[in-house]
């Protein structure tokens, strides 16, 4: 099969700051990124579920309406791609229908959906919703945590993306986790608001198609 590889155009975005929800945010590093990275994308290409990952979307829909957050049809929301959870301080992403957001996952425990993800308000454009995938950009980001040493880069994706590689601006590659339609990638390289200097997205379909464009769009 020939690959045909299409590549997008750069558009300009503002970066959004990114808080936690009652605190700051400190990823734990495990011993070995690389074999977190490659054992969990292989979970989720053949398409394991967890019962514990659906408690802690659970717990962390709870924990969000808790803190007095309206989220919108609580029972809809799944687990999906996921880094670090079993570190002091880990990732799980959930997602339903129309977008996805970040939860927070301390010592095994959800504490509740990121702050920058609980605007839920999706029809004002505010939202990177599912609904503004399209075939020839079968990818959106939606939200990145830029520290000091490392970024970790959270996106959509179409049914159809069944992997996802962050491009640096020096060309080095980041295999993302990608599951249910999300992914999650770790790189040292920030987000940067679609400028020439941030990281591109390299997404490859079911057919061998591979996609290129910013992370943003």
């Amino acid at each position: 099969m020939m690959t045909k590889k299409i590549t997008l155009p750069v558009t300009i975005a503002a970066v959004a700051s990114v808080f936690a929800v009652g605190g700051a945010v400190a990823f734990g590093v495990t011993p070995s990124k690389d074999d977190t990275v490659a054992n969990e994308a292989r979970a989720a290409s053949q398409g394991q579920s967890d019962p514990i990952d659906a408690k802690l979307a659970r717990d962390c829909v709870q924990a969000t309406i808790a803190r007095g957050v309206d989220v919108p049809e609580p029972g809809s929301w799944r687990p999906a791609a996921k880094m670090d959870v079993d570190t002091p301080h880990g990732i799980l992403v959930i997602r339903n229908a129309k977008a996805a957001v970040v939860c927070l996952i301390d010592n095994g425990k959800a504490t509740g959906i990121m702050a920058a993800d609980s605007h839920f308000d999706g029809s004002t454009g505010q939202r990177h919703t599912y609904r503004k995938l399209t075939a020839s950009r079968p990818f959106d980001y939606f939200d990145a945590l830029n520290n000091s040493t490392e970024s970790i880069q959270f996106g959509i994706a179409s049914d159809g993306v069944t992997a996802v590689k962050l491009v640096a601006p020096d060309g080095s590659e980041t295999a993302a986790v990608v599951k249910e339609g999300t992914f999650i990638a770790k790189t040292k390289h920030a987000e940067d608001s679609n400028q020439a200097t941030t990281n591109h997205v390299r997404a490859t379909l079911t057919d061998g198609t591979v996609i290129e464009g910013p992370l943003r769009g």
